[in-house]
């Protein structure tokens, strides 16, 4: 049985790799036209060779910080050629590991740029009524672990997807009335490139003092993605202004 109802288009950026990816093809494959977004076009394309049904995922190449302002016009030409929105999966991200003696105002701009404002600026845009399909619209923010207990080195990482968590808890009160829901999933370690740059900035030492503390194991996309779909879907339809940990028990 399909997730999701014939017509249904959802939003996943960040679809080029790891968690974003395997959103998007959960989603194709629960019966959703995605709309995959990413700055990887090879990658995108490369999409339609595995998805379930190619004829209903579209690739829409995009750097989502380019131009900050206009993701909410890119929103509605997106809606204009596919649609209204049923759903949004903001998977898109960068993780950034410095110690705070190293805090600048530069580099923490550059980690809200893609961390909050982005996702945020998408929300914005996918929350207005002209570009969602109405009551039981969903939107899923992935922000981090971090959000909630930070690492070493993770405070400008953490600060900036705990602000994305604030900023999705009073969206959805705001939408509650409309019957649009907000949620925000909070994923540990998942073996993913964006883990490979932590451990590249980090240290393998750092992997290998991590590992003991995950008794299920790191995670992998999918196992966020499972949640993302539930999620958008209508069976989480009395849930909303979550941020959900995932952690594989850590």
């Amino acid at each position: 049985m399909n997730t999701f109802q014939a017509g249904d288009v959802i939003l996943v950026t960040g679809a080029s790799s790891g968690i974003g990816r395997a959103t998007a093809l959960l989603c194709n494959q629960a019966g959703a036209t995605v709309i995959a977004s990413g700055r990887d076009v090879v990658a995108l394309h490369a999409l339609s060779d595995i998805c379930a049904v190619p004829e209903r995922l579209y690739a829409e190449p995009r750097d989502l910080c380019a131009d900050l302002n206009s993701l909410p016009a890119w929103i509605q030409d997106l809606r204009r050629r596919y649609g209204k929105l049923r759903g949004m999966a903001f998977c898109a991200g960068q993780t950034w590991n410095l110690p705070m003696a190293l805090y600048t105002p530069e580099v923490a701009n550059q980690a809200f740029d893609i961390c909050c404002h982005a996702p945020l600026m998408a929300g914005r845009g996918f929350c207005d009524r002209r570009n969602n399909t109405g009551r039981g619209a969903a939107v899923v923010f992935i922000a981090a672990a971090a959000a909630l207990d930070p690492n070493p080195g993770q405070g400008i990482y953490g600060a900036a997807k705990a602000a994305l968590t604030v900023g999705a808890r009073c969206l959805a009160k705001e939408m509650a009335m409309r019957g649009i829901r907000v949620n925000c999933i909070s994923p540990g370690l998942v073996q993913t490139p964006m883990m490979e740059d932590t451990v590249r900035q980090l240290g393998q030492d750092f992997l290998e003092r991590e590992a003991p503390l995950y008794p299920l194991g790191f995670g992998q996309p999918d196992d966020v993605a499972q949640l993302a779909v539930f999620l958008l879907s209508d069976a989480a339809r009395w849930l909303s202004g979550q941020n959900v940990p995932l952690t594989g028990g850590r």
